[in-house]
Parts: C-alpha cells; structure tokens; sequence
C-alpha cells in the first residue's frame, strides 16, 4: 500500500509534469504560431543562401568583328573579420605580403572595422573587401601560396587544435566572387562614341553612363539570374538542394559601321594637325553618302575609356555631334541649293560684288577681295560674302529657312548616341535684314559637324536626305543577327538636277582658283566647300579665334565618300584653304586606298610637271584663299557685334 507521504509526492510530480507541459505547449505555440514568419525567416536566413548570377556584358565591334569593347572576368577578394580576432597583426603580416598591400595598412581597416561593431553593439561584418579586380590567374596564386601559410604559429609542438585553427584559416580566411570590368583594347580610339561604364549601385553588373555603352545599356548589360539553395553551417552552398535556378542571360553585342582602320588613320591625321597648326582642338567625320554610315568619327583631345579619371571631363564630349558651332562660309552650299532648286539664279548668272564692300540697311558686308561682276559659279569658288548675302535677299527669309530645316539643321539628325545638339536656327518672322544676309554665308546661326556632314552627304545623294547611321545590327552572344539597322529614307531636299549643279559648282572650290586648291586629290575629282568662322560669344565676336572647317566627297560624280574636317582656334594660321585642306586632302587619299575606291582621272602627270606646278602653287593659292564668314571685317567692329546670336 502507498503512503500517503508517496500520494502527495506523486501528486507533485504529476502537477509539475503538467505545469511543463503547459509550458511546452505554450512555448511550441510561440514558437509554431506566434512568432512563426519571424524564426522562419531568420532559419531560412541560416539554412538557405541566394545568389544573383551575374550577365556577362556584350561586346561592342566595328562594322568588321574587331573588338572594341568587352568585358573580362576578374575576382573581388574578402576577408571574414571575425577570423581576426586576437591575431589581427599575424594575419596582417601574411596576407599582406600575399595580397601585395602593406601589413600596416591591412591592420588598420581590419581593426577599424573590429572597432566600429564593436562600439556600435552590432555583430562583425562577414565580408569585407580588400582587393578588386583581381586577375584570375593572379587568385589563383593567391589561393594556392595561402595552403601554404602557418600564419605565424610555430609548427614545433603544436596542439590538435592550432592545427585545425590553421586549417580553418587557410580555407575560410579568404575568398572571392567573380565579377567583370570593361577593357577597351584600343584605348583612347574612338572613345568619345563607346563611352564608359561604372559599376551598378546594386555592386552587381556594369551600366553605362555615356556613349555607346549608355545609348544601348540594356542591349549590352543582359538579365542577371538568381540561384536559391541550402546552404551548411559553415555556409557553403549545397547544390543538391537548391530550389531556383534562373540562369542569367548575357548580353548581346553592338556591331557599329565604324571601320577601325579608317578610324586610327583620322584620328593620327588630327593629332597631326592640331600639332601642326597649335590648334585648341580638332575633330572630322567620315560618311558613305549612298547609306549615311558613319566609318570614322574623331576628335581631339580624346580621352581613355578605360581609365576615366586620366582624362578631363570636357573631353568626353564628342564635339562633332554636341558642339554648336557658327559654320561660315561651308554654309553657303544651302543658300547655293535653295536658289538653284527654285530657278531664281543658275551658275552663270551674274552678282555683282560691290568692289569688295556692300552697306546692307547701314550694316557692311565685307569680302576678303574687291570683287566686282562674278558669275555665281566664280562667288562660290571664291568664297564672296556679297555674293550670297545678295542670293539670300533674292530669297527672302522664309524660303530660305524652309531649305535650311529642310536639310535637317534646327533639329536632332536622330543618330542612336546620346549628348547631340539640335543647333540653332532661329524663326524667320524675327530675322532682320542683316540677319538674312549673315545666314547666306553662315553667320548668326549654329550647327553641329555632323549636321553639316549630313547636308553634305543629301547633295551627294542626288538631294535625298538619310538618317545617320552609326550602328549597323545588334547580334547574339552567339552571333545570331537580331537587329538590323537600315538605311532610313527621310526626305527629298532638292532635285537631284540642283544636286549635280551644287556639286559642279562645289569643284571650282578645289580648282586653281579657288578657296580649296590644296584639297585637291591626283585621281579623284573633289568637290568642297571651306569654311573659315570667326568665334563670338554674348559680347560679339573674339579677336583672333576662329573655326576653320572644309566639307566635302569624292569622286565628284559619283559620290561614295564625305568628309567634314575642322580645327578649333588654330594659331599658326587659319585660313580653312590653308590649315584644313591638307589635312581633307591626306583623309581622302588613305580612305581611298583603305576602301580601294577606284580612281575617276587619269594617273597624275610626271613628277617634273608636279614640281613646277608645286612651285607655282604658293603664290597661286596665296593670291586666291579667301577668307570666310565674318574675316576681315575692315568696317566698324562694334557693328558686326550687334549680330543677332542664340
């Protein structure tokens, strides 16, 4: 029989038995019900591991497969703090000398970061950065030397558990995620069109922030992917578990119409230029009239791609495309097109020059010489302001307006790029007489290169306007053909009968007598037109800074090749026919061989000949470069500064 000492003894425990299990329940319905979205989200914090899959950024090539842009993979190396504990000057001598950074400075940031968790009251990072891009190869060595290290315990009688310390440190001190960075092989070629990238803010990923690289970010960076898995409590990735796996799509590659060859060959002619002549800088484009791509397209100064702080930031502008400029007297081919394609003058029809000097509502319009009767053909050879001050009274502002915007300037050419200026034109119901005048031959008014290389490009066309092209298809990583990028027609500017006329007229720029004698090529026939603007700003026009320029294409009957040459404030001279048509003529002459474009004269004449023609040639040319634009203005000075600017 029990006693009853043994009843209330059992009693007892019964009742503490259910008081824990009530307990229990209570704890499990916290734990089950209660708080179970927040310890679930910390088990799977713990237990499962994400990972964002990088997409491999696309390349970026010539019209002819050569890489100019491509991504490379490298390794960002980090650290686990929390392995440092107590021996932060040991590891530091060890992985100082492996990562090729100072023993002292890696305490430093180790132990600055130990301290900021530590006053803080937050647990230690468990990653952090300690070198970028990194060379694949160069981790691996890296990896391989750190097996190696005893981080400086002493071997001799070493417990079980220094070992398995060492062990761990050798496996957990270090490690590295793959990422890429942007390699351009070419390095300052064609910069200012790729452009540049920076690192996405998500740390993930490359976005591009100007040029090419920005215009088709989207195109080029691809889709990230994402990996979800179990991961053990060391943290490593169980791949047997994993529950997604989306794999990222890399992105496509950018095939441009640029061809590399053609480009390094312009790009080493400016450079020589600018040289030459002390210029503040210079740029050029080269176009096929017949599709409007572009094969060549430079500037100088340029920048680095690669390295973005080597270079200032004005330079990474592309001045052909974003630079508003007054264009002068390369102008005067659409005030030439406009009365042609009306039938209110042809080549031979007679202006009368005024002896150099014509006073327009007390305003002077000035040419470089005393001209009296020209044919229309002789002024634009010859470059008379006059000439095309009067041809642009006979057309009144409206209609020559509608000609001007109707070759495209006042408005973006639509070119796939980023940073183009529309330029400035101005509306016609505003323009006063002297601003109908100064537009004729190129004053008052602004453009950008390209614009100009554009309307260049319509006359060789036979007057059909195009849109640019600089990109030619976008393809596959594996070289399918997704987008193809075709010549786009817009409009019909001028008939193709004015076209020719323009073109005859632009010849005689290049003949003996004219402006671009030094342009002239030996088996093509040329036609260009030079340009020689002096520089204003809000207060007028600026002594002694001027943009010399020179338009043009060959063959001159059958157009394949346009060109657009121009240096910014030359100093050792600045006549366009002087310091711009050696450098057009040098461009033409190796596109020519670069292209094998076939040859429209005959072969040039004995070298005998050419030398007595080269030693005439000074005093000729000397006699007949004119001056363009606003040059030479022997009149009021204050009166040229009240032109009407943007």
């Amino acid at each position: 029989m029990f006693t009853a000492f043994q009843y209330r003894r059992l009693a007892g425990i019964i009742l503490l038995l259910m008081v824990g299990l009530v307990g229990l329940c209570g704890r499990l319905f916290e734990i089950q019900i209660t708080r179970h979205k927040e310890l679930s989200a910390k088990a799977r914090e713990f237990s499962s591991t994400t990972r964002v899959l990088e997409a491999w950024r696309g390349e970026v090539r010539d019209r002819n497969g050569r890489i100019l842009a491509v991504s490379i993979p490298v390794k960002t190396i980090y650290t686990n703090p929390a392995l440092w504990a107590n021996r932060v000057q040991q590891i530091s001598r060890t992985c100082g000398s492996l990562l090729n950074i100072p023993p002292e400075e890696l305490a430093a940031r180790i132990s600055a970061c130990i301290q900021r968790s530590s006053e803080k009251a937050e647990n230690l990072p468990k990653a952090v950065v300690l070198r970028r891009d990194v060379n694949v190869d160069e981790w691996r060595a890296i990896s391989s030397a750190l097996m190696l290290e005893d981080f400086g315990l002493t071997r001799s009688n070493m417990s079980g558990l220094a070992k398995a310390e060492i062990q761990r440190l050798r496996h957990k001190l270090l490690f590295a995620t793959e990422n890429q960075i942007r390699r351009y092989p070419y390095e300052t070629t064609l910069s200012q069109v790729l452009g540049l990238v920076v690192d996405e803010t998500t740390g993930i990923g490359l976005k591009g922030i100007c040029g090419i690289e920005s215009a088709f970010d989207k195109v080029l960076a691809g889709k990230a992917g994402a990996c979800v898995s179990a991961q053990d409590v060391a943290g490593t990735e169980i791949p047997s578990f994993r529950t997604q796996y989306n794999p990222a799509s890399n992105g496509d590659n950018v095939v441009l119409t640029i061809d590399l060859n053609l480009q390094k060959v312009v790009e080493n002619l400016l450079v020589a230029a600018k040289s030459r002549y002390q210029a503040r800088g210079a740029c050029a484009i080269v176009m096929n009239p017949r599709t409007f791509e572009i094969l060549a397209v430079a500037s100088i100064p340029s920048c680095e791609s690669g390295n973005p702080g080597a270079s200032p930031s004005e330079t990474w502008r592309n001045p052909v495309f974003s630079d508003r400029v007054e264009p002068g007297s390369t102008f005067k081919l659409v005030t030439l097109s406009a009365a042609l394609d009306l039938g209110l003058m042809n080549l031979d029809s007679s202006v009368y020059c005024e002896q150099g000097r014509f006073v327009v509502n007390t305003v002077p319009v000035q040419d470089h010489g005393r001209y009296g009767l020209l044919t229309l053909r002789q002024g634009f050879a010859k470059s008379s302001n006059i000439a095309f001050a009067k041809t642009a009274l006979a057309l009144g502002p409206q209609r020559l307006y509608n000609y001007i915007t109707n070759f495209g300037f006042g408005r973006c050419t639509g070119i796939s790029i980023g940073g183009e200026t529309s330029g400035w034109i101005g509306s016609p119901g505003g323009w006063s007489t002297m601003t109908l005048t100064r537009a004729g031959f190129g004053q008052g008014l602004c453009v950008s290169q390209l614009q100009m290389a554009v309307a260049m490009c319509t006359i060789a066309n036979g007057g059909r306007l195009m849109r640019p092209l600089l990109v030619s298809r976008i393809e596959s990583p594996q070289g399918r053909v997704l987008q193809q990028f075709r010549p786009q027609f817009i409009r019909t500017v001028v008939r193709p009968q004015t076209a020719q006329l323009v073109l005859e007229a632009m010849k005689a720029v290049v003949s003996p007598e004219g402006t671009g004698a030094l342009a002239a090529l030996d088996r093509y026939t040329v036609a260009a037109k030079t340009g020689t603007a002096q520089k204003s700003n809000e207060h007028g026009y600026l002594k002694d800074r001027y943009y010399s320029s020179m338009i043009g294409c060959f063959p001159a009957d059958a157009p394949q090749i346009v060109i657009a040459v121009a240096l910014d404030e030359p100093r050792d001279g600045y006549y366009a026919g002087t310091v711009i048509a050696p450098t057009f003529r040098a461009i033409a002459e190796q596109t020519a061989a670069l292209l094998s474009i076939p040859p429209d004269k005959d072969a040039p004449a004995p070298a005998g000949t050419y030398q007595v023609l080269a030693a005439r040639s000074p005093t000729t040319r000397g006699h007949t470069v004119t001056k363009q634009g606003s040059l030479g203005m022997s009149g009021p000075r204050q009166t040229f500064a009240k032109l009407e600017k943007p």
